[in-house]
């Protein structure tokens, strides 16, 4: 989960353009970047001549959070947090600013006329292309961002690509060394594998199931969650109880036939020109040679010029006039009109076919009325909503609103974000809802909302009416899962104890597949596996991965859902040469010394301007976004 989240940050373009995070919010119109932050408790570090506050690296996590759920929505704080996140954002920070310290102090600056130049290319502050100052003043205001904010963060980040572009832009591998990394990943692993089993589980008591839920709590606690009241505005149930008069049925019909098929439609083909003897020409090719080759090689017009398609009469009549469309609806099916004239010009038209005929009341019906339903029950929906909107601004009550308009409200225990109770799967029905709970607070009262998109949208109104904070499950409400995993556990460091019995017998010279014949493990697998197949095969199994690393005449243990996987490595015997893996590996390292040789920069640089860092604030906000400071 956080591996894109620390390659994203660590990247050596993330180095050069973190500063534009700021910018990227207000592009994207996400409100208030700013905000997480609270009111600062001290300093994370010191670097050259500044001072990083705690509310920076709040501010600097959530903007981070941000960017990164808009890859991966799956991402939640508290994991990222839990996994370091904290740390590696303090350390981007730290790092960016160092970078900016001694771009400065070197005699590097970002002028206002590169930092407005910026400014001026991002299209969110643009319109028709060019940069419009009423649009940008505008997106700041909307995402609480002052101008001097903006200008920082593009000169921080012009200062940090000065430093680093010169440096980066023309690093190379050289052959030989490339060569040596492709041997690598031509190198032949051959070897065996097998399986330590979990023993039968023992089941734990009571003190251990204590013990093991105080040690590890961390693994028990429960995201945010929010309890939250709803209701439906159910469009089919308000559907059914609307009644359509016949009469508004007939008017309809009456006052719009076309649209009901109460006029009978033709298949028309048309040609019109300038001149009254082009359009007698054609009429009378077409009579002999047809329509469309008349109307091809006398006035140039393909099949797609001359196709009018179905049409009535009246809405013909309102295309060319009432003239041409008499014409044409005097017309039998192959029939050819002669020439009339418009305002654009002579009109020569064929009937290709007789369309559908008129439909009477009775028959257009069913068609009118849904319709009407239709238009009726949008307009009933439409007046709730505005009913609710109108009472929450007045203060109107959850109930009071469901009572006037008629809704259901259901109550929801707490849930996650994901939906989620922390006991079990979360049920799909209430999986957006839930996502709904979060964008509101207890105190903004009832909201109506939307769930879905399109024809299957539903509308609910919805009250955030609780909110627990991040926090270990009471072990009263989870004790069988921690029962399970205190049991789990225990069995898996047994099997473990085995396993590292046959590590270590091997690591003294004994024989891999006899250690395992004598712990009563099943014979070895045989296994065979080279680098540069697995780095082509993106759904290689973990195990296959981690075999490539082993070195030869050594055994490693992983864990698995079974137990522990024993992975022996025989021999490594080395791969040929071979030009196109060696030009690869030249590639691949390319891309990535940029980043490598940028951050060796950013470390010098926090030498060179002396950085202080205080680590327990970085622990503490860490221990804050888990919820591990409330236990």
């Amino acid at each position: 989960m956080i591996t894109f989240f620390r390659r994203w940050l660590t990247s050596w373009p993330a180095l050069a353009l973190l500063g534009l995070i700021l910018i990227a919010f207000a592009v994207t119109g996400v409100g208030d970047p700013l905000g997480g932050g609270g009111t600062p408790t001290g300093s994370f570090a010191k670097v050259g001549d500044k001072t990083l506050a705690e509310a920076d690296l709040m501010k600097d996590f959530d903007r981070a959070m941000r960017q990164a759920r808009a890859q991966n929505p799956k991402l939640s704080q508290a994991d990222v947090a839990r996994q370091g996140g904290v740390t590696t954002v303090a350390d981007q920070l730290i790092a960016t600013t160092a970078m900016e310290q001694l771009a400065m102090r070197i005699g590097l600056a970002a002028s206002d006329r590169a930092v407005g130049a910026e400014i001026a290319a991002i299209p969110a502050f643009q319109v028709s292309g060019a940069f419009d100052e009423k649009t940008y003043r505008q997106r700041l205001a909307e995402n609480r961002i002052s101008d001097r904010e903006v200008r920082d963060s593009i000169a921080g980040g012009i200062l940090r690509r000065q430093l680093l572009v010169p440096v980066t832009n023309a690093l190379a591998m050289p052959r030989t060394m490339a060569t040596a990394y492709a041997r690598l990943l031509t190198d032949v692993h051959v070897g065996g594998a097998t399986v330590v089993p979990l023993p039968a589980l023992v089941p734990a008591s009571e003190a251990e199931i204590t013990a093991y839920y105080a040690k590890n709590k961390v693994r028990f606690t429960l995201p945010e969650r929010r309890g939250f009241r709803w209701a439906e505005i159910d469009r089919a149930l308000i559907a059914t109880g609307i009644k359509v008069p016949e009469a508004d049925i007939a008017a309809a019909f009456a006052k719009d036939p076309a649209k009901y098929g109460a006029a009978p439609t033709r298949i028309i083909e048309q040609v019109v020109v300038p001149d009254a003897d082009k359009a007698r020409a054609i009429a009378a090719a077409a009579a002999k040679e047809g329509f469309a080759a008349a109307a091809q090689r006398l006035a140039g017009f393909g099949a797609t010029d001359i196709a009018v398609g179905s049409r009535d009469q009246a809405r013909f009549a309102r295309e060319t006039s009432a003239a041409v469309a008499a014409a044409a609806f005097a017309l039998p099916a192959g029939g050819i009109s002669q020439p009339i004239q418009t305002d654009f010009g002579w009109h020569v038209v064929r009937v290709a076919a007789i369309g559908a005929a008129a439909r009477s009341l009775d028959q257009a019906r069913p068609v009118v009325e849904a319709e009407l339903r239709r238009l009726a029950t949008e307009k009933a929906v439409s007046d709730i909503v505005a009913r609710i909107e109108d009472g929450v601004e007045n203060g109107k009550s959850f109930a009071d609103l469901a009572k006037e308009t008629a809704l259901i409200i259901r109550t929801q225990a707490p849930l996650s974000e994901a939906g989620s109770d922390g006991r079990g799967p979360p049920d799909p029905a209430l999986v957006p809802i839930a996502a709904k709970a979060f964008a509101h607070e207890p105190a903004d009262g009832p909201a109506v909302e939307t769930i879905g998109e399109g024809a299957t949208a539903r509308l609910i109104v919805i009250e955030t009416a609780q909110v627990l904070p991040s926090a270990p499950a009471p072990l009263a409400e989870i004790r069988p899962f921690v029962a399970q995993a205190a049991a789990r556990d225990a069995a898996l460091a047994k099997a473990k104890r085995t396993a590292d019995a046959i590590v270590a017998e091997v690591a003294k010279g004994g024989d891999f597949a006899a250690a395992v014949a004598r712990a009563g493990l099943k014979p070895p697998q045989p296994a065979r596996a080279r680098r540069l197949d697995l780095s082509q095969n993106p759904n290689a199994p973990p195990i296959l991965q981690a075999f490539v690393t082993i070195p030869a005449g050594t055994v490693r243990a992983l864990p698995s859902p079974e137990g522990w996987v024993l992975l022996h490595v025989a021999t490594v015997t080395a791969g040929p040469e071979d030009r196109q893996v060696v030009d690869g590996v030249r590639s691949d390292v390319a891309a990535v010394l940029p980043e490598e040789f940028a951050q060796a920069i950013a470390l010098a640089a926090e030498r060179e301007v002396k950085t202080v860092r205080n680590d327990k604030v970085v622990a503490d906000v860490t221990a804050r976004l888990t919820g591990q400071d409330a236990r």
